[in-house]
């Protein structure tokens, strides 16, 4: 077992949330990606249909992007907490002044800070089997000045 496995099966369900938001503030998309199940599945709630698919496709495609967008990416997490023996709900703020076009919102340098919510379904290896992710699209793309 590598020490990345150890480590990861020694955390507690609320820690491998904190940690995988912690990737995310350090912008590491390889490190969120280490506390996932390979096989897991995300939705972002926000982008309908297309936002369904596997975390080491979709989520990563989606978190590069805005990391590659957002230089400057960061969140602070407000909450989390274990809503049953494997699931954790976090309350999120992320915030980031963009430098280069995101999907269909062009760049006009403009920044953002918008409540998410993250629910993580953990497996019994503590690894995130799923992730469910909303946040209010409109408002964020109005604080970016693209008209939703």
């Amino acid at each position: 077992m590598t020490t990345v496995a150890a480590e990861q099966k020694a955390l507690s369900l609320k820690n491998a949330c904190v940690e995988f938001m912690f990737a995310y503030q350090q912008r590491s998309v390889e490190k969120m990606l280490s506390f996932c199940d390979p096989e897991g599945t995300v939705f972002f709630e926000p982008l309908g249909d297309g936002g369904h698919g596997k975390i080491v496709e979709l989520g990563k495609a989606i978190w590069s992007g805005l990391i590659d967008s957002f230089p400057n990416i960061d969140n602070t997490l407000d909450a989390a907490v274990a809503t049953d023996e494997n699931t954790v709900q976090c309350q999120v703020v992320i915030r980031g002044k963009q430098s280069k076009d995101f999907a269909d919102i062009p760049s006009k340098g403009l920044s953002f800070d918008s409540d998410h919510i993250f629910i993580f379904r953990l497996n019994p290896d503590n690894k995130i089997e799923h992730i469910h992710i909303n946040w209010n699209h409109a408002d964020f793309k109005k604080q970016l000045g693209a008209v939703s």
